[in-house]
């Protein structure tokens, strides 16, 4: 599923900053594929913490799986790079939420993509999001 890249209200963005570490790169010193989705878990729990919600706390009981993810890579990261990922909440339904991500160095864009999470309980059966955390999804980053 792709996910809208416009985030939901103007608020419901984050960015991240990063180093490359050298094991995040492959023999060439290119960032390998796979850390890209660890870039967008990042900014995805920043995202979250910036707006007060601390996963493990909220987590008894609930979950928020990745039920997809979609990249596009268009430039190659380096191992020391210095990275800002952005993340935006752009679907948010009773049971899914769904972030677009862009990679940057400096002004240039490297990666897109996008996760889809679902809200389920501990038996992994869909549940509605409670309500505090829909407030903070779409509230403003805190202090």
């Amino acid at each position: 599923m792709k996910v809208p890249e416009t985030p939901l209200t103007p608020d419901a963005e984050t960015r991240a900053s990063l180093r490359v570490r050298f094991g995040e790169t492959d023999l060439m010193g290119i960032v390998h594929h796979a850390a890209y989705l660890s870039y967008f878990e990042l900014a995805r729990v920043e995202y979250l913490r910036r707006r007060g919600v601390i996963y493990a706390r909220w987590a008894e009981g609930r979950h928020l799986p990745v039920v997809s993810a979609g990249l596009e890579y268009l430039r190659s990261a380096r191992f020391d790079d210095e990275l800002q990922v952005v993340a935006r909440l752009a679907v948010l339904t009773r049971v899914r939420v769904g972030f677009s991500y862009q990679v940057l160095r400096g002004e240039e864009l490297l990666c897109r993509g996008d996760t889809m999470l679902c809200c389920v309980d501990d038996a992994g059966r869909p549940r509605r999001i409670p309500d505090d955390l829909t407030q903070a999804l779409l509230g403003p980053e805190q202090g």
